[in-house]
């Protein structure tokens, strides 16, 4: 039998910094959480994420309700910055795939019927997240459209069809690209991946190259990572992490690698 080791994992995400974002989505998204981008309000109830697949957009869309009922009913963002808000308060929200057979009219109805209760979180906002939301028919579409008038519900959607989304849902969402960022914004997640192993993150240029090499996904890009790290603990390679702490990249460089 091989040597015992203990493997390298990348721990669920539970904030925004677990997650390489595009700077415009990135600040979209933060202004949403700390309230600079007053939300759900002036016609907006909506957050559309788009993007190709393994992006993360379902992970996202499980994380944003907890993520804004803790911004907006704790004193939270008095000692965070808006990437580090995690869910304290187990937010519930409704969750509805709009697979074959749950993409209709009915499905819109019931959401209507869902969300005229009165909420219990302490907002008194309801939150319903609808996974591929290209799904729907234009029917559906057309009636969802309408319901998104309400500033008592935030609705999180994602799809990877965005040319397949009416533009009315569009025009009332927070529209968040989810494709993959520059390398750069990847690098602190992958070292994390690393430090955790008690090992020390290869160069920038390797890491670049997984995520070049991931062609936008975050499964393979992450899988990748962990891959070589557990090929080198595997190899007996330990401790050599102390000064490798990764560091966010700052959101303010609008030029950042193409």
């Amino acid at each position: 039998m091989g040597s015992v080791f203990n493997l390298a994992y990348v721990n669920p995400p539970i904030c925004l910094n677990d997650f390489a974002l595009q700077p415009n989505s990135r600040h979209r998204l933060e202004s949403a959480i700390d309230g600079t981008l007053p939300f759900p309000r002036h016609g907006l109830s909506g957050i559309l994420l788009y993007g190709s697949y393994g992006t993360g957009k379902t992970t996202l869309a499980r994380l944003l309700p907890g993520i804004l009922e803790t911004a907006r009913t704790t004193n939270v963002m008095a000692t965070s910055l808006a990437g580090e808000v995690t869910d304290a308060l187990d937010t519930p929200y409704d969750y509805h795939a709009c697979a074959s057979g749950q993409n209709s009219v009915g499905l819109i109805q019931g959401v209507q019927n869902k969300t005229s209760y009165i909420s219990l979180n302490g907002s008194g906002l309801h939150y319903l997240i609808l996974d591929e939301l290209d799904n729907l028919t234009d029917l559906a579409q057309a009636s969802f459209k309408a319901l998104m008038n309400s500033t008592h519900v935030v609705y999180v959607m994602t799809t990877n069809h965005l040319n397949k989304i009416d533009q009315g849902i569009q025009n009332r969402s927070v529209v968040i690209d989810m494709n993959a960022p520059p390398p750069r914004y990847w690098r602190p997640i992958l070292k994390r991946v690393y430090k955790d192993a008690g090992l020390k993150s290869p160069p920038d240029v390797y890491l670049d190259q997984c995520v070049q090499a991931g062609r936008g996904s975050a499964r393979t890009i992450l899988s990748d990572v962990v891959m070589s790290a557990n090929q080198r603990l595997r190899n007996g390679e330990r401790g050599t992490a102390a000064n490798d702490e990764p560091q966010q990249p700052s959101t303010d460089d609008s030029g950042g690698e193409q």
